[in-house]
């Protein structure tokens, strides 16, 4: 698990930022990473969304999962530890495998690279929160042009608390888990977390007589915090899976969902470890925090077998991605009454692997290849109070980016690539927040997104290689409003991103050996929308809620660049029309409890010319838990999909295959807290 790496990096980041400043030592502590942007605090940004899971079946604590109960958030899954995953918000996407992120991912304080290394296991963390929009890029030193996904450990509480819990289900599911954490106050307090979950696969290989997609996977989180001094207080967060996989379950489109027949399977092993040293000092002028972090994500080995008739296609891949980060930030006192914060962010890193597809024996494509990525930026907004109600919040970002690429091929033919390529942004944003009255907040914004360029390795003919940068333009408003008792709450957001460089992911583009997963740029796009949030305590612990997100994302000025066809006017690919969820939840503190829960996505596109065969129709799924505690015991049962309804999760057109969606499931699942 690459152990010593985690030992060199304490080593080498004692950083400290400290200031003489008497004070209480709880007022140091570390939480995750946070922007101030809102007249009524944070926790009720009409920008924000907030999921909690923490009590969410273990079997639920995914990426993929937070995606179904977040409006206009989707994660097209392809079911191989994120590798190839693509993440689309508000109608902007990563393009899965090179391309940088729309929407970028911290666990905590602790930035993440690229889309494919975000856990497939989200055990150990309390709650996430979506920071939506371009205009959060001035608060974060990784930020991606749809917004921010932050991950975070529980908070803090006055007692020592811990949990284990464990559950059987369909598929021969398993899974256990175990959480200690320590009370507040003294100089130190530690939060771990330990899982362990396999099942049997969902795909039989009949002609192998065995499931193929079986899963295996130990995850690890340890958090503790220092406080040597009381303006002083230091971090280390590290984070760590392992995973021993089957293989990836693509099954051909259009035939049966979960079979297939093949000579051979494939695996997918992956082993990965994030490091976060944080060191804050609370001075009279704010907080001041220096976070340096390394991420560690190694795929190896990962090998997909697709049949193509009576031959198969083999694809083997090593793919690795280390990167180092650094991340400074000053924070004035949120309860001053002028309110600041600047920030600067550096990140170098670099994605190594290589690449081997054959036909049966016959090896028709070999490479290897190693891209390097340095980021620099420098972000800060400040508040002011034009009245009593209403604030106004200028901010700007600066960010350079600079990728290389050296890519060899010895197959089809022996030819080497270096190339590299820069581009930056300047980001200027504005923000009204405005107390219509004291529960009733409204929200305007306009703000400039980027995504910069960069280079397509699986790509064999050099004029292909290189993609530009996105850029956007966005306008957003929201108003939310709740009543005094808290019991009824509701966000609504509109938004308009106009995008120029729109990047697009093309798979086998040319249907030539050597050109196929690329990268495009679409000269011009258009994203629109909205999102509907709804909370309603209808009586003592019964709950009702609701998300609704709808998204028009339209090509405007693109020409496929093979073909010389416009399609202009088509809806891009990977963002359904609509998602949706709705849940009913009953939960008092001891006794029976039950949740109930419908989530929907609309019809979803995996090519830009709105290809049918390549399409996945709308669909709904539904799920249920109902169970017994008596405060420190609990046990329920629970089943997802619960209709067996039949569905991709992904599409490769490329390759004519695609990612079914679980079928229904059962399970039960007991925990006991002290």
């Amino acid at each position: 698990m690459r152990a010593s790496w985690a030992l060199v990096f304490c080593l080498m980041a004692g950083e400290v930022a400290a200031e003489e400043n008497p004070g209480d030592a709880r007022a140091l502590d570390l939480p995750p990473v946070t922007v101030f942007s809102s007249a009524i605090g944070e926790s009720s940004s009409p920008a924000i969304s907030r999921v909690d899971f923490a009590d969410e079946p273990l079997v639920f604590q995914t990426p993929a999962g937070l995606s179904d109960r977040t409006a206009n958030l989707y994660i097209s899954t392809s079911d191989a530890r994120s590798f190839n995953d693509t993440v689309a918000l508000r109608g902007m996407t990563n393009t899965p495998i090179f391309g940088p992120p729309a929407v970028s991912f911290y666990l905590d304080d602790l930035p993440l690279g690229s889309s494919f290394t975000l856990p497939t296991d989200l055990v150990g963390f309390a709650h996430a929160e979506l920071h939506r929009g371009p205009t959060h890029n001035t608060g974060f030193g990784r930020a991606g042009p749809a917004g921010v996904l932050v991950f975070a450990t529980p908070p803090l509480s006055s007692h020592a608390s811990g949990e284990a819990r464990g559950s059987l289900g369909s598929y021969d599911a398993r899974a256990i888990t175990v959480q200690q954490q320590s009370a507040a106050g003294g100089r130190a307090d530690a939060y771990v977390s330990a899982a362990y979950s396999a099942r049997d696969g969902y795909v039989e290989n009949t002609r192998l007589g065995r499931d193929v997609d079986f899963k295996e996977l130990v995850s690890a989180l340890a958090r503790i915090r220092f406080y040597p001094t009381e303006p002083l207080a230091l971090g280390l967060l590290i984070t760590a899976q392992q995973a021993e996989d089957g293989a990836q379950p693509l099954v051909p489109l259009g035939g049966p969902l979960f079979t297939l027949t093949r000579a051979s399977e494939g695996e997918t092993n992956l082993e990965a470890v994030n490091v976060a040293l944080t060191a804050a000092a609370t001075t009279d002028a704010g907080r001041l925090s220096a976070v340096t972090s390394f991420t560690d994500w190694d795929l190896s080995p990962y090998s997909s077998v697709l049949a193509f008739g009576p031959q198969e296609l083999t694809n083997d891949v090593a793919q690795a991605q280390h990167t180092w980060s650094e991340e400074l930030k000053w924070v004035a006192d949120p309860n001053a009454a002028f309110r600041w914060q600047i920030g600067g962010f550096f990140s170098t890193g670099s994605t190594d692997g290589a690449f081997t597809r054959r036909f049966d024996a016959l090896t028709f494509e070999q490479s290897a290849f190693e891209l390097e990525n340095h980021d620099v930026a420098g972000f800060g907004e400040a508040t002011f109070a034009l009245s009593e109600k209403l604030t106004l919040t200028p901010g700007l970002r600066w960010e350079v980016a600079r990728r290389e690429i050296d890519r060899r091929e010895a197959v089809p033919t022996v030819q080497r690539l270096t190339r590299d390529h820069e581009s930056s942004a300047v980001l200027p944003k504005v923000e009204l927040n405005y107390a219509v009255a004291p529960h009733t907040a409204v929200f305007a914004a306009l703000g400039t997104g980027y995504k910069p360029g960069g280079f397509s390795a699986f790509t064999g003919n050099p004029a292909l290689t290189e993609f530009g940068p996105e850029r956007t333009r966005a306008a957003e408003a929201a108003i939310t409003q709740s009543n005094a008792m808290q019991t009824k709450s509701a966000t609504v957001r509109v938004f308009y991103y106009d995008i120029t460089g729109y990047q697009i992911e093309r798979s086998f583009a040319t249907s030539a050996v050597a050109d196929d997963y690329l990268v495009v740029n679409a000269d011009r796009a258009r994203s629109w929308g909205g999102e509907v949030e709804v909370l309603w305590k209808l009586i003592h612990a019964l709950t009702a809620s609701m998300s609704v997100g709808v998204t028009r994302v339209e090509l405007r000025e693109f020409r496929d660049p093979f073909t010389a066809v416009s399609y202009e006017g088509k809806r891009a690919p990977y963002v359904p029309a609509y998602d949706g969820s709705v849940r009913l939840a009953y939960a008092p503190a001891r006794g029976w409890f039950g949740d109930v829960e419908l989530t929907a996505n609309g019809l979803t596109f995996y090519t830009e010319n709105e290809d049918a065969g390549f399409s996945q129709k709308a669909y709904a799924l539904l799920r249920a838990r109902v169970g017994f505690g008596t405060g420190r015991y609990r046990v329920a049962v629970f089943g997802d999909n619960l209709t067996d309804k039949r569905y991709y999760r992904a599409i490769s057109p490329g390759t004519f295959h695609g990612t079914p969606g679980a079928p229904r499931t059962m399970g039960v699942e007991a925990a006991v807290t002290w």
